[in-house]
């Protein structure tokens, strides 16, 4: 009667036994994330950029006092399967961060695509009123994973040094937890979803806030049909020929960066 009676419970308990032991990896859901900017230290580095006696120079100077040292702005990424949507969440800023944001000081507000499959990348994005359509490959990034570990939205993420663009050195926070090697941005090619990315360069950072495992809809087409789309080198050379007048090198390449992490 003993035996009979373990076995039952054997038989009962052993379904849970199974469900403890497997692990969900999700396929597909939203992540949304802080995007944290350091304005006085982005401006100062525009300003360190710029020739001496510049109207965007001076212009710049005097916004710095009037700033706060840092503002937030809110992202989402979009995945499913191996296909992956990054976008700004619309909200209300600060007039003079606006302004910023409509000068592409702070942040393109960029629209992006990427297939894993495929190696597809896509971005979109409005530069001095003008609608901008990158298409070309995933950006090459060069990864090392450390044994460096943090909690992410509760995800215990690992940590990764990377440089992208030759030599914009990036930080990444991934969890193998979500199988998808992509995340915030442009980067990508980590054993799994990126949750956490620091960019010193462009003084930024941007962590996630809020994972969500329901299913999105992907667009694999970010821009509007009449958009011409280009290349990043296409748009590299568009950039230099449009703005090398009144511009210094150390600011397009800034621009650059911004435009393409």
């Amino acid at each position: 009667m003993k035996n009979i009676i373990q076995l039952i419970v054997l038989i009962v308990c052993l379904p849970v036994f199974v469900q403890a032991q497997y692990a969900y990896f999700p396929q597909e859901g939203v992540v949304t994330f802080d995007k944290t900017i350091h304005i006085k230290n982005l401006l100062r580095r525009h300003v360190n950029s710029l020739k001496e006696g510049d109207f965007q120079r001076r212009y710049i100077e005097e916004l710095i006092p009037k700033v706060n040292e840092t503002v937030v702005l809110k992202k989402k990424l979009s995945f499913s399967g191996s296909e992956a949507n990054w976008e700004p969440i619309k909200e209300t800023l600060d007039p003079i961060v606006t302004n910023l944001l409509n000068m592409g000081i702070l942040d393109y507000q960029n629209v992006g695509y990427q297939n894993l499959k495929t190696k597809e990348s896509q971005s979109y994005f409005d530069m001095a009123g003008s609608s901008i359509l990158l298409k070309d490959s995933l950006l090459n990034v060069k990864w090392k994973i450390t044994d460096e570990y943090r909690e992410i939205a509760g995800y215990s993420c690992r940590r990764a040094n990377g440089v992208v663009l030759d030599s914009v050195y990036v930080v990444a926070f991934y969890t193998d937890q979500i199988p998808l090697p992509t995340g915030p941005s442009a980067v990508h090619s980590l054993p799994g979803m990126i949750l956490g990315l620091v960019v010193p360069e462009q003084h930024y950072n941007i962590y996630a806030t809020k994972v969500d495992f329901s299913s999105p809809v992907i667009k694999a087409n970010v821009g509007p049909k009449r958009a011409t789309a280009m290349t990043r080198r296409e748009m590299e050379a568009k950039l230099r020929e449009t703005l090398g007048d009144w511009l210094g090198e150390k600011q397009i390449n800034l621009i650059l960066a911004a435009i393409q992490i």
